[in-house]
């Protein structure tokens, strides 16, 4: 499922946002695809998402993304070292524009959990 849905046990799932292209559903929800998309494509990707699902944009970030001067790990491969630091050093401007940009809230203000 791509939007909130309950399961059969009574607990809500609430996935992170997609965008269906060219017949895939390409992940746009943050971490590591925040950091390796340029953020004009971001910001494009929210708006279109808005706009077209008329649904909540879920955005998540793990909290060393915005910590550039993290200890590096030793040993790790390229591909790792690839995925867990590229541009690690934009992720706190891009936040920036990002949370001016849009609109935001909690899950708790959206939902109105208690």
């Amino acid at each position: 499922p791509r939007f909130r849905y309950q399961t059969p046990a009574g607990v809500d799932e609430i996935p992170l946002s997609t965008l269906p292209l060219m017949g895939k559903n390409v992940p746009i929800s943050g971490g590591g695809y925040f950091r390796l998309y340029p953020y004009m494509f971001t910001r494009w990707a929210v708006n279109r998402f808005m706009r077209r699902e008329e649904q909540p944009y879920i955005f998540y970030l793990h909290p060393w993304e915005v910590d550039p001067d993290q200890p590096r790990m030793e040993g790790a491969s390229a591909k790792s070292r690839f995925r867990h630091y590229l541009n690690l050093d934009k992720v706190e401007h891009r936040l920036g524009r990002l949370l001016t940009d849009f609109e935001w809230g909690s899950l708790a203000r959206l939902y109105q959990y208690q």
